[in-house]
């Protein structure tokens, strides 16, 4: 304990500490000095500018959200409130394959779900968007994973159903090298998606390989996370051992009723890996929906065979979530409009893909709840939100992922010890990403905390009213600001790039 501060900015007293590591917890005084924990034990003698009693709630390090999708949204709305209110002080962005860079192809994407402010230009490469969340400062802090689709979409244009040259892989391997000089932390791939779809896993591994060469991590949404999900989970391991990557699995699941239990398989394939010394893991969203496009629903033949990544749904399984073009289909179930036109399920999606565009979301209800169980107690898992807050009817997950996991697969279920969470939530993916300074209450740790009530701590957000945060949150702080304070957003603008293995 270093108590050689005689004055400390903050000094939260007499919590219960759950440092990220795992361990038992233990009570104690927490003094933070600018935005360093510079001080843990018994502080009673000390002096403060803000001093808060949280004996009775827990204490913990920020959680990092491992699979994000805020690489507009973290400009667009700086407070990022559907993550701050539940505990995130950190997002990793760019999963599924879809980065913030090169920019103008990243537009076409993410530009389509958030619009960036005026005053902020157009940015050359990961050295800019990460120079851009410097001089922006959201709420949080951010980090970034370099997009295989975006790369793909900048190299080959419109003609992607063909094999990349030479000259092509070489264009995207130059901005994965770009983009891990900037400080990314790794790199990622969408293969359920335009155009990551039509790669092969050579090409794949080649573009990863220049990431492998800085220690960096491979991220991937899979090509097939329902019949084909053995095969893609060894497809994962095979490019990381081929890359030298570290491999992440994106929202680890069995899609579609046909493929449940599965993820018995899938699980041994990862621990036999990791046996074998490939430093591999995976995230997870507690619920047993999804969200998508409904254009990758409609490729992957997800409401007639089921045979595509996605496995096979009906039309009442099929909810709306962000239809710009169409605001009043938000909330209504496919199986609505089959009703409304009298169409075939598939031909109700296309009619509202010709109407609103491409950019639609939806919400899949998908998968089973005893898997969800199992992929959350085994050890690889970490945790993302995989939250896309675009419309009036987003996922739940964008507001409740940790919450619901603290409340009701913590203290209402037991499936997880209270440990064994945050450390899932924060220490193990600061380690994995390579985010020093992060992930743990301990001296000399940047001040990312929160304070919640581990008896109240519990979702709010529904299918019905998504944007809705959790209860029993009070304190969140980031880089030793309040971000949160009394459950009330302070509008701080406190948050910073991260880049790979700089404090």
């Amino acid at each position: 304990m270093n108590t050689s501060h005689d004055k400390f900015d903050l000094i939260l007293r007499g919590g219960t500490i759950y440092d990220g590591t795992g361990g038992e917890p233990f009570t104690a005084d927490v003094g933070v000095s600018g935005d360093r924990i510079t001080a843990l034990g018994d502080l009673s003698a000390a002096s403060t500018v803000d001093d808060i009693d949280v004996s009775g709630m827990v204490v913990s390090p920020g959680f990092i959200d491992v699979h994000s999708h805020d690489d507009f949204h973290v400009l667009a709305s700086p407070d990022v409130e559907h993550n701050t209110l539940q505990g995130i002080t950190t997002v990793i962005v760019g999963n599924c394959g879809f980065g913030a860079a090169p920019f103008d192809t990243a537009a076409k994407r993410l530009g389509e779900l958030f619009e960036l402010p005026a005053e902020i230009e157009p940015w050359d490469g990961y050295s800019g968007y990460l120079a851009t969340i410097d001089k922006f400062q959201p709420s949080l802090n951010v980090a970034a994973l370099i997009g295989h689709n975006t790369l793909r979409l900048d190299a080959m244009g419109n003609n992607q159903e063909v094999p990349p040259s030479i000259d092509q892989v070489t264009h995207m391997a130059g901005w994965v090298a770009e983009g891990m000089d900037a400080g990314a932390v790794g790199f990622s791939t969408g293969l359920i998606y335009e155009p990551g779809r039509y790669s092969t896993t050579d090409e794949i591994a080649a573009v990863a390989t220049v990431a492998g060469g800085y220690r960096g991590v491979y991220s991937s949404h899979m090509r097939n996370e329902a019949s084909g999900l053995i095969k893609s989970v060894e497809e994962a391991i095979i490019v990381g051992n081929m890359s030298g990557c570290a491999v992440e699995i994106s929202h680890h699941k069995a899609s579609g009723s046909d493929n449940w239990g599965a993820i018995e398989r899938s699980l041994e394939l990862i621990d036999n890996a990791r046996e074998q010394g490939l430093d591999i893991t995976a995230d997870q969203y507690p619920y047993t929906s999804s969200s998508t496009r409904l254009a990758a629903v409609l490729q992957n033949g997800t409401l007639t065979h089921g045979k595509g990544g996605l496995g096979r749904v009906e039309a009442d399984d099929v909810l709306l979530a962000t239809c710009a073009e169409r605001p009043e289909y938000e909330g209504r179930s496919l199986a609505s409009f089959v009703d409304e036109w009298d169409l075939p399920a598939e031909d109700a999606a296309q009619k509202i893909l010709d109407e609103a565009g491409d950019h639609v979301y939806v919400v899949l209800f998908m998968m089973d709840e005893g898997d969800v169980r199992r992929v959350m107690a085994h050890p690889s898992t970490m945790i993302g939100t995989d939250g896309i807050p675009a419309g009036s009817k987003p996922h739940p997950r964008a507001w409740g992922t940790y919450p619901r996991i603290l409340g009701k697969y913590v203290r209402e279920e037991g499936v997880i010890s209270l440990q064994d969470a945050i450390h899932k939530m924060a220490a193990k993916p600061a380690d994995k990403f390579n985010l020093p300074g992060r992930g743990y209450v301990k001296e000399g740790a940047f001040a990312d905390l929160v304070v919640f009530d581990p008896a109240t701590v519990i979702d709010e957000a529904t299918y019905e009213e998504p944007k809705t945060p959790p209860t029993g949150m009070p304190h969140v702080i980031v880089n030793g600001a309040f971000v949160v304070r009394d459950s009330v957003h302070t509008h701080a603008r406190v948050g910073r790039a991260l880049r790979r293995g700089r404090e």
